[in-house]
């Protein structure tokens, strides 16, 4: 990978870091999907009891649009190979629910991750999908926040984004963050209350709700690669991006902050075997392995849930695979032994299926 920067020790990161990542991945075991099929959802430990199980008609949503023309994709590209059917998800509905309408007056905003803005060109969450979203004339946009900052600064950010977006008072927002821009956007609803209210609905996908291990113990890995490396890529911003996810911090952050009672919360989360783990991920998948074999090179399960929320599911996919394409700019880094793409458009479509339908539900009166 070219490096920015005239530093010559900063440009040494980048194969020192894969040296290291190919000494520690070659003692680690990975796990097999089997043995990953065969566990059971995970949820915050010490955290509130989390929220419906919605992984059932998630699978059906996302299944019906993996497979458009009524033949489902089979090998890797199938339903059960690109989601995790664990041991305790619940039996889909009888008879199967159809697939739902997207919901009319709904604003979509999607929230870039850390050090997101340091590559925009493939670093716009589901930008494929919201182009195409967008031009059909759907309310959707990517809000792109400080990849180097704490969750104060790109708070701010999302409620410039709000404000700039003139929603419609009589529109529902709908909020989407990837990785670290889901905490960024649990701090926009603290401090703009006045937006706040008018938001329906937040997903976290890949979010590391509960901090992430490696922010406590990978200062080089966030310090010499990110702060280095990309230090001309992007801007410096506040340089609070670890310290704002150190998991002492988030947790105490949930328990000083209780989330505002009228917003749907839905939690999406991902984790892989080696064979869809990027190069660059392979070294941060072994130091959280020591945890939870079950994370996508950054955050474990446990950790990607809001308290309370819907679980939509378990995404087979790595960090950067599961919301980015970074294939282009960074091919070594990001390459695979499978040669397979996650969906990501299907999965865009999916989470706005599953989310418009459960607002709409919630409108309904009780029986």
């Amino acid at each position: 990978m070219a490096v920015a920067g005239d530093n010559p020790p900063a440009r040494r990161v980048p194969s020192l870091l894969l040296l290291a990542s190919a000494a520690l991945a070659g003692c680690v075991s990975y796990p097999t999907p089997s043995e990953l099929r065969a566990t059971v959802a995970a949820y915050p430990s010490g955290a509130p009891l989390p929220g419906e199980d919605g992984r059932a008609r998630f699978r059906g949503i996302f299944c019906s649009l993996a497979a458009p023309g009524g033949e489902p994709p089979s090998g890797e590209m199938s339903c059960n190979s690109l989601l995790w059917k664990l041991a305790d998800e619940p039996a889909p509905g009888d008879p199967p629910a159809g697939l739902p309408t997207l919901a009319t007056h709904l604003h979509v905003f999607v929230v870039s991750g850390a050090f997101g803005d340091c590559r925009k060109l493939d670093t716009v969450p589901y930008g494929d999908g919201i182009e195409r979203l967008s031009a059909q004339g759907f309310a959707i946009q990517p809000v792109m926040v400080s990849g180097r900052s704490g969750v104060e600064r790109n708070a701010q950010q999302i409620a410039d984004a709000v404000r700039a977006a003139h929603v419609p008072v009589d529109d529902r927002i709908v909020l989407i963050g990837y990785s670290k821009g889901a905490v960024d956007i649990l701090q926009f609803l603290l401090d703009y209350p006045d937006y706040e209210r008018q938001v329906a609905a937040v997903v976290s996908v890949a979010g590391p709700i509960m901090g992430s291990p490696l922010a406590s113990t990978a200062d080089w890995w966030y310090g010499e690669l990110f702060s280095k490396s990309f230090s001309s890529m992007c801007d410096p911003g506040d340089g609070r991006v670890v310290e704002s996810l150190l998991p002492e911090k988030r947790k105490q952050w949930l328990v000083d902050h209780p989330l505002p009672a009228h917003i749907r919360y839905f939690s999406l989360a991902s984790f892989t075997t080696r064979k869809h783990l990027g190069r660059g991920l392979t070294m941060t998948w072994a130091m959280l392995a020591d945890d939870d074999i079950r994370n996508d090179g950054q955050v474990l399960v446990e950790d990607a849930v809001i308290p309370g929320s819907v679980l939509l599911g378990y995404a087979n996919a790595d960090h950067w695979d599961v919301a980015i394409s970074i294939d282009k700019q960074m091919p070594y880094l990001s390459a695979r032994p499978s040669k397979r793409h996650f969906p990501r458009d299907t999965l865009l479509d999916a989470m706005l299926l599953y989310v418009s339908e459960a607002l709409d539900s919630s409108r309904q009166p009780a029986p």
